[in-house]
């Protein structure tokens, strides 16, 4: 399930929306309006949700010297 931001670039307002969007597809296609100034905003980024590395399963842990 990717997270999708949506950044309003109206001088002066400038709103940030996050959502989580079932695909990466339909975050981007989707148009939310700036709930501060009503202008469309547009997906600026899309990210993808990535599962927590479990450390029992590392073969090797090196240390920095």
């Amino acid at each position: 399930m990717p997270l999708c931001v949506y950044l309003c670039y109206t001088p002066g307002c400038q709103t940030k929306m996050d959502r989580w969007m079932p695909t990466a597809d339909e975050g981007t296609g989707a148009k939310f309006e700036c709930p501060r100034c009503g202008v469309v905003m547009a997906c600026a980024w899309t990210g993808t949700q990535a599962g927590t590395p479990n450390l029992k399963d590392a073969s090797e842990i090196r240390r920095r010297a």
